[in-house]
């Protein structure tokens, strides 16, 4: 991109930050959810250039519409049923289009919808249950369709983004909003941006049989790229909805610091992990224990651990790839689950004993979280033969 580009896209992106401010500032309801679809529309067809998307991104407003109305009704379990219907057909595109030739660069992606639909979920599922009232409609456009979560998410609870909204934006939302905004744009351009230039120009991927010692480099890159990526779009959307007057909640916490992979999944993606635990690990394990009793404890945690991080896997594309590093986490938690009980306990040791431990316990769990990313990087089979190349075998 060059300089005049950049210039180009700061002004647009001021231009539309300052129209946010001032209109959530002041601006009546109607004129806040009016600029939430208008806004958010021009940010899709922005991205994409197609009419296609845009035409998507009207059914993502019906269906919005949709689950305000039906949410609270008897249809809400087969409204979840067509919510997810519609996300896998969201993703077929992409997914026919890693088979077949050329479809990848003209599949159209539903942008955004991935985090819509479980955002649609969490309000059909807590409307039924009564814990969510009074919620307005402008209310629910705003949480599903805002410009700063619409496409990186995080997966906010309607609730809380329903307490923000009526709260308006203050000069100091509008600093830290601002602050967070380059930060985020520091951590993409200067951070990520680059180790995706190393990943590309060392991609194992396209080519597993490079030397061992860049297999090593670049997946450590990777792991540090998706991290950085990831975190600058999320600092982004989180600054954005601040000078906007909406509090968006944290999504990362120093995940590669962590000393366990449930820690891990504490720090990383929070908002997913938070949604996937509430609506498929919680409910899945209640059911299995009403029918099953206390017998078999150790078979429910399996299932129920590889169940929700498979989904997880799924979420992310429906490819072999994903589902298998979805599977690699519920194995780990599994196991982890099984064996925390057992370990020592934290300030039973000395001090540099007890450190150690952690450092090593950091380690290991960094070392196993970054060779999962192998499989997210590529389909199975390369993926074996990056796994060979790492361990010097063939």
């Amino acid at each position: 991109m060059s300089i005049p580009q950049i210039a180009a896209w700061a002004v647009v992106a001021g231009a539309f930050v300052a129209l946010t401010i001032v209109v959530h500032r002041g601006g009546s309801a109607i004129l806040q959810a009016n600029l939430v679809l208008v806004t958010s529309a021009a940010l899709v067809f922005g991205i994409t250039n197609q009419w296609m998307a845009l035409a998507l991104y009207g059914v993502s407003i019906l269906l919005v519409l949709g689950t305000w109305r039906l949410g609270k009704t008897r249809a809400w379990w087969a409204w979840i049923v067509l919510i997810m219907l519609v996300l896998i057909g969201s993703k077929l595109p992409t997914t026919l289009g890693a088979n077949t030739n050329g479809a990848a660069e003209t599949a159209v992606v539903w942008l955004g919808f991935s985090y819509l639909a479980f955002r649609l979920i969490h309000i059909t599922v807590e409307s039924h249950a009564g814990r969510i009232r009074a919620i307005t409609l402008r209310e629910t456009l705003i949480y599903a369709l805002h410009p700063a979560s619409l496409l990186s998410g995080p997966i906010d609870r309607i609730q809380k983004s329903a307490v923000s909204q009526r709260e308006p934006a203050t000069l100091e939302d509008v600093h830290q909003g601002l602050w967070r905004i380059i930060g985020g744009a520091v951590l993409k351009f200067v951070i990520a941006n680059p180790l995706f230039s190393f990943i590309s120009v060392n991609d194992m991927a396209r080519n597993p049989d490079r030397p061992t010692y860049v297999a090593w480099i670049w997946l450590i890159a990777y792991s540090f790229y998706l991290l950085a990526d990831f975190s600058a779009y999320t600092s982004i959307a989180i600054g954005f909805g601040r000078v906007a007057g909406l509090i968006l909640p944290e999504n990362f916490h120093r995940p590669y610091l962590a000393p366990s992979i449930s820690v891990f999944w504490q720090r990383w993606h929070i908002t997913l992990s938070t949604w996937v635990r509430d609506y498929i690990f919680f409910p899945l394990a209640r059911s299995l224990r009403t029918r099953l009793g206390n017998r078999g404890r150790a078979g429910i945690q399996f299932v129920c651990h590889l169940a929700t991080m498979g989904a997880v896997g799924l979420w992310h594309g429906l490819n072999p790839g994903f589902l298998i590093w979805g599977l690699w986490h519920g194995l780990g938690l599994f196991v982890h689950g099984q064996l925390a009980p057992h370990l020592p306990r934290a300030g039973s040791s000395h001090p540099f004993v007890a450190g150690f431990r952690t450092l090593l316990s950091i380690g290991a769990t960094y070392f196993f979280v970054m060779l999962g990313w192998v499989f997210f990087a590529s389909d199975l089979p390369t993926a074996l033969r990056i796994f060979a190349r790492l361990f010097g075998v063939g």
